[in-house]
């Protein structure tokens, strides 16, 4: 018997009891040598794993990515080798359990909350905050930098940096946006309008108005005014008689204002103006008056008659009276009343109401006292006072304070204490995680009181009921289930014919209703694999072939009796996992351990060769699972591909464009797989059954390890353990919620404090 068999029977009855400094020298150091030291040690290097210089366990401790690797190739069975003698399967825990307690040790009573780098708003949250603050609409994504992304999240600090470009960029932006929030200089008069009335009164109307052929008054009937000088405009023509041409006496309720003559003829009339005036009525009546009617016949024949024709009567205006009001952008920053340029006290009130919107915290006197500065230095060179406030506005919007999240830290001259952050702080991180946003008037007053703790449960529920938790679902969904990328996943047109591309637009949205009714219900996270539910509209029930439902609206879809089973049936799923002329086997594997069990495999080789699509039926060509069975038999391969390929293969029923088939070219589907460790299933159904039933653990770390990364900033690490482990406990004791976990992050120690910059 093997030496490692001999002593692991002791090791495992007493492996609370064993120092690990004993176990490495009696177990851990033997298993080494028999399993690892023919190609990573006695001075071999394969893959670059020199285990000869790990003589102790600090040595190990200092390189703790290298033992990372190996725990996780533990693991996964990655090592050793397929093709080399195995570890039993108790050894191999009894490993991976002593790598957890010596190399990685963590404290329980003291966990470690990790440091956070100063995260930089990204463009999301960039575009957001100016909305909020500033109370505009404003699209400027398009116009800043693209952010980078780390651990799956463009909300990483390590990887937001501030460059040349980023300023420039914020710059044009800041000075986009408050020149859109703010209104400079006089407000110009309301705008005016144009009444037109048809007319009334005495007179014969013919094909174009009214046809006065003797004396007689034509009188209308204006409505919705507001008080002020108006424009009449009368379009009229007519013939000179011995009186002269028509002339119009017009009064305005009743009170003559004067008179009009049309002298145009009445095939060629022309436009009458008169200005009058308007006061203390949102009505008035109009009458004109045809005064000077007169016939001679003795005269010659084009002066004998004097005729009125009038076409139209309008009125426009108001051509002045009291100024449109400033836009509410503006009045939230400015007050209400106009700003004068000798008023110290309004413009500094005006900067320190906005710096502590805009910095999410309270201001000192010593910072508003600069923007003050500024404002005098750009009002000696003749600046009006109400452009410099601007200027100055324009000024915070690119400083740290507003493009950074601050955190400071009570002791900063003791590098890796740990300690609870500031109020304002903890606002500002539960805001940009839930909302993507700056924290609204009511965290900050709760923050400027000192009892936002006090009240957390119910603030972070007041804001997971808000609509604002969208938010959440398209920014943490979007980027941890690839959602972002469906605009550029595209079935081959040649391959799939009908395939309609508005159905990326459906798929993406089917996903991200699925994710908010699980927040918002607080449904098992479980549920996101094995959900017999989920949001459709007409289009894509027809594409999945589901009956019953009609419109464009998405409305829950009761899936009981079809395949299709929380996210692994989902389209999204289906189209971002494929090639556009096929399904990929390793794609949905690779997706399924990543994304939902947090167990990437390790990067392929280098100059792996492209395996050929599927062609049918001939036996000159091998089908995809042929093919991808063959590549398995190069040992280079095996291992890693027997993680992914197994989980792809059970999903072959569903094609690269997301229907359901169960042929390929012509051939039966084969959809039986075999998990590592020997667990055999065969189809999606059988697959997410074992998902959810023997990896419910895995499951629900993974969703918990994403949801802290995209929160904090940072990526999870092995001194996170501790509080994974409180996140899945709390929300295993309230049901195994999804809205229950968004809580337990909340109040986990690494989103309520951190460690020192030490």
């Amino acid at each position: 018997m093997r030496i490692v068999s001999l002593i692991l029977g002791a090791f495992l009855g007493a492996a609370q009891a064993v120092p690990p400094e004993v176990a490495w020298e009696e177990t851990i150091q033997p298993m080494l040598l028999e399993y690892c030291f023919d190609c990573h040690g006695d001075g071999v290097k394969k893959g670059e794993l020199d285990l000869d210089r790990f003589s102790d366990i600090p040595s190990m401790q200092a390189d703790r990515e290298v033992w990372k690797r190996i725990r996780l190739n533990l693991e996964q069975h990655l090592m050793p080798p397929p093709d080399e003698y195995q570890p039993a399967a108790e050894e191999r825990q009894a490993w991976i359990d002593w790598i957890d307690a010596a190399v990685f040790p963590v404290d329980p009573d003291h966990p470690d909350p990790g440091r956070v780098t100063l995260r930089r708003l990204n463009r999301i949250e960039y575009q957001n905050t100016l909305r909020d603050l500033l109370g505009i609409d404003l699209r400027v994504v398009e116009l800043l930098p693209p952010d980078d992304s780390g651990y799956g999240f463009d909300t990483i600090g390590d990887v937001l940096t501030l460059s040349p470009a980023h300023l420039d960029k914020y710059l044009d932006a800041a000075r986009l946006a408050v020149g859109k929030a703010v209104h400079l200089g006089p407000m110009p008069f309301p705008k005016q309008k144009r009444l037109g009335r048809k007319l009334g009164g005495d007179g014969r109307a013919d094909g174009n108005g009214k046809f006065l052929h003797t004396n007689g008054v034509v009188s209308t009937e204006f409505s919705g005014l507001t008080s002020g000088r108006y424009r009449l405009e009368v379009k009229a023509g007519g013939t000179r008689g011995p009186s002269g041409a028509p002339t119009m006496r017009v009064e305005v309720d009743g009170q003559s204002l004067g008179e009009i003559t049309a002298t145009a003829s009445m095939e060629n009339p022309e436009v009458l103006v008169m200005d009058l005036a308007v006061e203390g009525s949102d009505r008035a009546k109009i009458a004109l008056h045809f005064i000077n009617d007169s016939w001679d016949e003795k005269a010659e024949p084009e002066a004998r008659d004097t005729n009125l024709r009038l076409e139209s009567v309008a009125l426009v205006g108001p051509l002045d009276g009291p100024r449109l009001p400033k836009p509410a952008s503006h009045r939230r920053i400015f007050g209400e009343g106009d700003l004068r340029g000798d008023q110290d006290e309004e413009v500094r009130r005006i900067f320190r109401d906005f710096a502590r919107r805009a910095f999410r915290r309270p201001v000192e006197a010593e910072e508003i006292d600069r923007y003050l500065g500024l404002f005098h230095a750009l009002r000696s060179e003749e600046m009006a006072a109400d452009e410099a406030v601007a200027m100055g506005l324009e000024t915070m919007l690119v400083s740290p304070s507003f493009l950074y999240r601050e955190e400071p830290q009570p002791e900063p001259d003791e590098p890796g204490s740990v300690h609870e952050i500031g109020e304002h702080a903890l606002a500002s991180r539960l805001s940009y995680f839930l909302w993507s946003t700056m924290p609204d008037e009511r965290l900050m007053m709760l923050a400027d009181e000192g009892k936002l703790r006090e009240q957390w449960t119910q603030e972070v529920e007041r804001m997971v009921a808000s609509d604002r938790i969208s938010a959440l679902v398209s920014n943490f969904g979007g980027q941890w289930l690839q959602l972002r990328d469906l605009a550029a996943s595209r079935p081959s047109p040649r391959f799939f014919r009908d395939f309609d591309l508005a159905l990326r637009g459906d798929m993406r949205r089917e996903t991200e209703h699925f994710l908010g009714y699980l927040l918002r219900e607080d449904r098992p996270v479980t549920e996101l694999l094995n959900a017999s539910y989920s949001f459709l509209n007409e289009r894509l029930a027809h594409h999945y072939g589901i009956a019953g439902v009609e419109g464009p609206e998405f409305r829950l879809v009761d899936l009981e009796g079809t395949p299709r089973r929380g996210l692994l049936g989902q389209g999204s799923f289906h189209l971002l996992t494929s090639l556009p002329t096929r399904t990929s086997p390793v794609m949905r594997g690779k997706y399924v351990l990543e994304n939902l069990l947090d167990t990437p495999p390790p990067p392929p080789p280098p100059n792996v060769p492209q395996l050929d699509p599927p062609q049918g039926g001939g036996k000159e060509h091998l089908s995809l699972r042929e093919q991808m069975e063959k590549h398995r038999q190069d040992p280079n391969c095996s291992a890693c591909h027997a993680l992914m390929d197994p989980i792809g293969f059970g999903l072959e029923n569903f094609d690269a464009d997301g229907t359901w088939r169960t042929e390929d070219h012509g051939k039966p589907l084969d959809v039986s797989g075999e998990l590592v460790g020997g667990r055999a299933f065969t189809g999606a159904g059988e697959l997410r059954e074992i998902l959810v039933r023997e990896h419910r653990e895995e499951l629900l770390r993974s969703v918990a390890s994403k949801i802290l990364t995209y929160a904090l900033g940072r990526g999870t690490d092995w001194y996170d353990k501790p509080a994974l482990d409180r996140i899945l406990a709390e929300t295993e004791a309230t049901g195994g919620g999804f809205r229950a976990m968004i809580h337990a992050v909340t109040r986990s120690v690494p989103f309520q404090k951190r460690r020192g910059d030490g």
